[in-house]
């Protein structure tokens, strides 16, 4: 069989992967190893050498190639050990081969390393590709299309931004058309007509929080409500149960004067026109009152009281300034807020024993005894001031008796029993019946003086000292 030709040096084939610099530089190496074997090697068929073959020689050009395992590469076909080939072919592909493994050796262990040398690599080895006119072309067009898009988005962004500033204009325009509609509206009310209505109003929340007072909504009544702290055993200053149907009394004559302030003749009254709001504010305190009673809030609750004892003092005022111009305006009127303020000076007083009691407080160590008698001397005096004012206010002072009386009572016969505090309260009521008693008969006396001097004044005096003519009968 003839023997094959040598068809000269085969470079290695190229790896699938484009090599790192030290890749190159060893498969540089190999082929210049190949050449020097091709020109060493012996006839094809003849003995060895001698000298090393071209594993040995690459891994003493590479020294980190002793350390692989080269028992895991086989050698190629066709070489023996010493790495000479048996033919021409066969040889002159072991040591491609050879040449290859070396450069596949060299290649990182681990693929991100594999694809990082691969990359730089292939960065270095091939140049840029320069970039076509139709690539030129269509990057152009997607720029232009790009701006023309950006062009279209602010072109909306601003009408968007126009539309809500004209929306934000219009809406302003109209919030204020009618906001000035409306204070035109308002201003065109008659003030009269509205102070009729909130005096109704506060009417009917006051009927409504007097129910919840007797606990006619399910609710605890006003002697059980915070624990009992009004109730008529728990404090010296605590009138007898049936002291507060006086509160009855109270809400028919405010019914009387809501209704009697709709009259033609007291809707545009100066009297009326200076009270009607502040006795809504006193029907509306009451209410709350009762409320922060039953929440057990009596500090609120005090607070709230003193308040209603200042607004019906400043009406008080009122119809101390501005007389009565009828029998049923006095009646109507000056009457039910006299009770009014007459029940609240000693409901006041007793509200104030309630929020000391429950406090436990003690000032100066006097003793419950002594504050109790303190405050019938403050409420006595307070009353008589009051009714001592006018014409003398008959209607505070019976209010007050009625509560003074009351506690007198209890003290006498209920718990806890105190009779000197019974004996303070009955000569209060006496005090205070005599102060306004004296105080009208002042004063009507002084009136009746005052007429009696106008009829004098427009009397004719007598002439005492002029002689009577004859008359025809004497003749």
């Amino acid at each position: 069989m003839n023997t094959p030709q040598n068809q000269g040096l085969r470079l290695p084939h190229a790896p699938s992967s484009p090599p790192s610099d030290a890749a190159a530089a060893t498969a540089a190496q190999a082929a210049a190893d190949v050449r020097s074997t091709e020109a060493e090697k012996p006839v094809a068929g003849g003995a060895h050498s001698g000298k090393p073959g071209v594993l040995e020689r690459l891994k003493a050009a590479r020294p980190g190639m002793a350390a692989l395992d080269t028992s895991s590469v086989a050698p190629p076909a066709g070489l023996d050990d010493g790495g000479k080939a048996g033919n021409g072919e066969p040889e002159h592909r072991a040591a491609t081969d050879s040449a290859d493994s070396a450069v596949r050796l060299q290649e990182p262990s681990t693929p991100a390393a594999t694809r990082a040398a691969t990359d730089s690599a292939d960065s270095a080895v091939r140049p840029q590709e320069p970039a076509t006119p139709a690539a030129t072309r269509a990057a152009a067009r997607a720029a232009a299309a790009g701006a023309a898009t950006a062009r279209t988005a602010a072109r909306g962004a601003a009408t968007a931004s126009r539309a809500v500033r004209d929306a934000g204009n219009t809406s302003g325009k109209f919030v204020r058309r009618g906001a000035s509609a409306t204070t035109a509206n308002v201003r065109s009310w008659d003030p009269d007509r509205v102070r009729q209505v909130a005096v109704s109003l506060a009417a009917i929340a006051c009927i409504g929080g007097s129910a919840a007072g007797v606990g006619a909504f399910g609710g605890a009544s006003i002697s059980d409500a915070a624990g009992g702290i009004l109730a008529p055993d728990a404090t010296l200053l605590a009138p007898a149960s049936r002291a507060f149907t006086i509160w009855s009394v109270i809400y028919a004559g405010l019914i009387l004067f809501t209704l009697y302030q709709w009259l033609p003749s007291q809707r545009a009254g100066k009297r009326q026109r200076r009270l009607g709001w502040v006795v809504a504010s006193s029907m509306l305190l009451n209410v709350a009152w009762i409320l922060s009673v039953q929440a057990s809030m009596l500090s609120l609750s005090l607070g709230v009281i003193l308040l209603l004892l200042g607004v019906l003092l400043y009406a008080l005022r009122i119809l101390n300034r501005t007389r009565p111009r009828s029998r049923w305006e006095g009646l109507l009127v000056d009457v039910p807020l006299g009770l009014y303020l007459g029940w609240v000076i000693v409901a006041a007083a007793a509200n104030i024993a309630s929020v000391a009691t429950a406090g436990r407080a003690d000032l100066f160590g006097w003793g419950g005894l002594v504050w109790a008698l303190v405050g019938l001397a403050a409420v006595t005096l307070g009353t008589m001031m009051v009714c001592m004012t006018d014409r003398g206010r008959l209607s505070v002072a019976f209010a007050a008796c009625w509560g003074l009386t009351w506690i007198a009572v209890e003290r006498f016969f209920g718990e806890p029993t105190a009779p000197v505090v019974a004996f303070a309260a009955a000569f209060a009521v006496f005090l205070v019946l005599v102060s306004a008693g004296s105080r009208r008969h002042q004063v009507d006396h002084n009136y009746r003086r005052w007429t009696r001097a106008q009829q004098d004044a427009t009397r004719e005096p007598l002439d005492l000292l002029a002689t009577r003519e004859p008359d025809d009968a004497d003749r």
